[in-house]
């Protein structure tokens, strides 16, 4: 009897344990896989992901429960196709690989468009960005909760610095796999590679390739300035990141938790921008600690690339997309400029 007795009071525990242990994940009402290629690292996207983690399962009460991958599920491509067909909740996406399922996004990438970051700031809540966001979501199922900052994409190389758009002629450079940016390498005389970022740093070493472009952040971050020995700050393109989520997904969470779920991107997109900003400085010295030769490229400088560049790549994307599309894109920065700079 007794050791009956012990029986039914280890069945017991075990109940209760299991109880308790359900009990706990059912606390989670919502799970979230959030992915990015970028490394967790001193990253300001790695930093904003934390600051949406944060946010949105305070803000749930834990009712919310968000997973940070760090490093990709795959390329860029793979973490949009997962986000689109449901096998990853969220995702975060240069406008870059988003280009190979929205053509419409090519207008970020005309060169020399924003002049600034507040400026691009001030545009993400232009209603042509969110006509934008809108059309998206109803061609590719994939909604975006927001626009972020990517930051000034920024030419590097091993064979000469880069001051002028004649320098690159001849250069071997990697791009993203993206008609638009193939393009503007192409208006500038070197030929452009495409191929994943995954592949970009042996690249790099093995001489597949002689240079690349990417933010100023994104480039240290990944080691690319590890294998780079010179470095134009020449802020040709604006990237721009879209904070993704899958629309099947979106619409069967609760009112209350799609409220919180976008003020969490409002918060990365801010937390990712502010340090961007502040951080731009600092990495520029770290950069030119690893033996990186930098160019602070000049006005004047930079206006030698956007006369060569900005209208090949212009009528490229208005013949993928129409002018009128173009022509709306530059109407509403210049709107943003002018509610940033007051003129």
């Amino acid at each position: 009897m007794k050791s009956q007795g012990k029986l039914h009071a280890l069945s017991a525990f075990a109940i209760v344990g299991a109880l308790l242990g359900w009990a706990g994940s059912a606390a989670a009402q919502v799970k979230i896989a959030f992915a990015t290629l970028v490394p967790q690292l001193e990253a300001a996207e790695s930093k904003a992901m934390a600051a949406f983690k944060t946010y949105v399962e305070s803000r749930s009460d834990n009712k919310i429960q968000v997973r940070l991958i760090h490093g990709g599920a795959g390329g860029e491509r793979e973490i949009m196709e997962q986000v689109r067909q449901g096998t990853l909740e969220m995702g975060l996406v240069s406008d870059g690989s988003i280009a190979g399922f929205y053509k419409p996004i090519q207008v970020f990438a005309i060169p020399y468009a924003f002049p600034s970051s507040p400026v691009a700031w001030a545009f993400f809540d232009h209603p042509f960005a969110q006509r934008m966001a809108e059309d998206m979501r109803r061609q590719t199922r994939v909604r975006v909760l927001t626009w972020s900052e990517n930051g000034f994409r920024n030419l590097t190389n091993n064979t000469r610095p880069i001051r002028t758009a004649d320098d690159l002629k001849g250069l071997k450079m990697r791009t993203m796999e993206s008609p638009v940016y193939m393009t503007f390498m192409r208006s500038l005389g070197a030929t452009p590679t495409p191929m994943s970022s995954t592949e970009l740093i042996l690249a790099l070493k093995q001489g597949v390739v002689t240079g690349q472009e990417n933010p100023t952040l994104i480039a240290h971050d990944f080691g690319i300035l590890d294998v780079q020995k010179y470095m134009s700050i020449n802020e040709h393109t604006f990237g721009v990141h879209g904070i993704l989520i899958g629309d099947e997904f979106y619409g069967k969470l609760s009112p209350e938790h799609r409220q919180i779920v976008r003020e969490g991107a409002r918060v990365l997109a801010g937390v990712s921008g502010t340090l961007k900003a502040q951080f731009h400085a600092d990495y520029v010295g770290k950069i030119r600690a690893k033996g990186v030769e930098v160019h602070m490229t000049s006005a004047a400088e930079k206006e030698t690339f956007r006369k060569v560049a900005q209208q090949p790549v212009r009528e490229f994307i208005e013949q993928q997309v129409g002018p009128q599309l173009v022509n709306e894109f530059m109407a509403a920065v210049a709107e943003s400029s002018k509610l940033v700079h007051g003129e």
